[in-house]
């Protein structure tokens, strides 16, 4: 009787079950990646200023590389750190290699690691003949980067070969930018 009564005491008291399927064990799986990776990641002192002739400062020093590899920026090869995080969206600065050094690409995240946006921020640094341009980005604070650059160019000769001394032409421009509250990064 009393294995019986046990029996029946089992079978009407009802059992919290877990279903769980595969897209789940991933999507835990992911949020717990961008966690761990974003752990590893250090603050970036605001303002942050960076130009392709400067270096960009060494931040995430302990970055955990295999997880880097999964939510890096395109084309990047490491990480420089948070620029910013709230309760809904994060961002995070990664080193490109360009030209002259390091160069700044900035992304934006939910808070589960899915991508919201990206950009770079220099569009018209280089050097060639009869070209030189250098870009200076500013990352602020308040979530908005400025870009000033100064842009030279030259006349060449009538064979094309060299530059006109005395032609050059100068220009400066800015460029803002701001990220928006849903995590877009806009520009100005």
């Amino acid at each position: 009787m009393t294995i019986f009564l046990s029996v029946l005491w089992s079978c009407n008291n009802p059992t919290k079950k877990e279903y769980s399927t595969d897209s789940d064990k991933i999507t835990e799986q992911t949020r717990s990646d961008f966690e761990k990776y974003i752990s590893t990641l250090d603050q970036i002192p605001l303002p942050l200023e960076a130009n392709p002739r400067g270096q960009l400062p060494v931040i995430s020093k302990n970055f955990d590389k295999n997880i880097f590899e999964k939510y890096k920026h395109t084309w990047t090869s490491q990480p420089l750190g948070i620029y910013y995080k709230d309760e809904k969206t994060i961002g995070i600065i990664d080193c490109g290699i360009g030209d002259w050094g390091l160069v700044p690409f900035l992304t934006t995240y939910d808070l589960k690691g899915n991508k919201i946006d990206s950009t770079g921020f220099y569009d018209k640094s280089g050097q060639d003949m009869g070209y030189e341009a250098i870009e200076l980005v500013t990352f602020n604070a308040d979530r908005t980067i400025t870009v000033l650059d100064t842009l030279k160019r030259w006349d060449f000769n009538e064979d094309k070969t060299d530059i006109v001394e005395g032609s050059m032409k100068m220009t400066t421009g800015k460029v803002e930018y701001r990220i928006i509250e849903n995590g877009q990064i806009e520009k100005k």
